[in-house]
């Protein structure tokens, strides 16, 4: 079986008292990484699978923190190795050639 891996964007709100060094612990996690900030408030990241945690473990660590409002899950993806199948070249895969698409083609789930 394929290893698999989960790939979540997280938003993160923290307390306008937080201490000053709270995104530095929040970025030490691991498979936590900053996409962008807003003001000392407001986090947009990406938090990874690694081989010694799972992404939803960090997550959750973060609301655990002093000074963390929230951290919501915005996005997931979920991501296998060897899943070649889900990523077509040839538009007519995707498409007929319909669509504007110049990368890669998504193939209709089977769900």
């Amino acid at each position: 079986m394929a290893e698999a891996t989960n790939i979540c964007g997280v938003a993160v709100y923290l307390a306008p008292n937080a201490e000053r060094d709270l995104t530095d612990r929040i970025l030490a996690l691991p498979g936590v990484e900053l996409e962008a900030a807003s003001g000392e408030s407001r986090l947009a990241l990406t938090v990874i699978d690694t081989p010694a945690s799972l992404a939803i473990d960090q997550i959750a660590a973060m609301h655990r923190l002093p000074g963390v409002v929230s951290a919501s899950l915005i996005f997931h993806a979920f991501d296998t190795a060897d899943d070649e199948s889900a990523v077509e070249t040839e538009p007519s895969a995707c498409c007929g050639g319909a669509c504007q698409n110049s990368g890669a083609h998504a193939r209709a789930s089977a769900i």
